[in-house]
């Protein structure tokens, strides 16, 4: 071994030694923090000897959704379009954020009606006139007038 190696490994013993949640606190309250955190603890502070402190308080998967942004702070078009990207049904903003629903999309609903021009696009392959989504169901429709009918029913059923 060298005396480099020698030297570094006694650096190293010594920083175990040393009360390791002192040694959070030569950086400061928020690495103390940050290390309580690591520990699933909600907090931590540096006292006057450099002693780091836990909170004796847990941290629950309640915390951590807290202090998580919300993409509900972008509104509710964000956070259902996010849930949609990651091929949920639908995304609702509650008192926890942003929350997807639990169904996921099958892979023929995800591709034809992501984007509605792809179902429309879909439907005229079939010989159809167009094609509308309603939901995350493509319904082909043999006129622009059945397919307006259609859209308005939806969106009545949508406000009751």
């Amino acid at each position: 071994m060298s005396a480099r190696q020698i030297l570094l490994l006694g650096v190293i013993a010594a920083l175990v030694r040393q009360n390791s949640a002192g040694f959070r606190c030569t950086f400061g309250n928020w690495a103390c923090t940050a290390g309580c955190v690591m520990l699933g603890q909600t907090s931590g502070l540096c006292d006057a000897d450099w002693s780091c402190h836990c909170s004796e308080k847990k941290i629950g998967i309640n915390n951590l959704r807290a202090l998580l942004p919300s993409r509900c702070m972008l509104g509710e078009s964000v956070c259902e379009g996010t849930c949609h990207a990651m091929g949920r049904s639908t995304g609702i903003c509650d008192k926890y954020g942003c929350t997807c629903s639990e169904r996921f999309l099958s892979p023929s609903e995800f591709l034809l009606c992501a984007a509605e021009s792809t179902c429309r696009t879909h439907c005229q392959a079939q010989g159809r006139a167009t094609g509308v989504c309603l939901g995350w169901s493509c319904e082909c429709k043999s006129s622009d007038a059945e397919a307006q009918t259609a859209l308005e029913q939806l969106m009545s059923s949508l406000e009751e």
